[in-house]
């Protein structure tokens, strides 16, 4: 089993990082393969709804310029997906709500 995280924060390796990281050692011991993603300082364009993915059927995104294909990718190996972002004005990240 292989289980993803993404660190929605701005500051890469802060309180958000710290708390995803403790998910992730609990999930280690079990003898799961884990992988963390830190989003800061990655432009992430987010969808623009050009609807090419649903033309092409493939599953990834006409945007290249960033890393959301591989972001999703990933996600679509993985069998659990935690997401952690702080919240700002009672909301997630910039980055996080891209990346969803």
């Amino acid at each position: 089993m292989k289980v993803v995280a993404f660190n929605g924060s701005g500051r890469k390796d802060g309180n958000t990082a710290v708390l995803l990281n403790l998910v992730l050692d609990e999930l280690k011991k079990e003898g799961m393969g884990t992988e963390l993603i830190q989003l800061a300082g990655e432009p992430l364009s987010g969808c623009m709804a050009c609807y090419r993915c649903a033309e092409h059927k493939d599953e990834k995104c006409a945007v290249t310029r960033d890393r959301m294909n591989e972001y999703i990718a990933r996600m679509k190996e993985a069998e659990g997906i935690p997401l952690g972002s702080p919240t700002y004005i009672s909301d997630m990240s910039a980055s996080m709500k891209a990346l969803v």
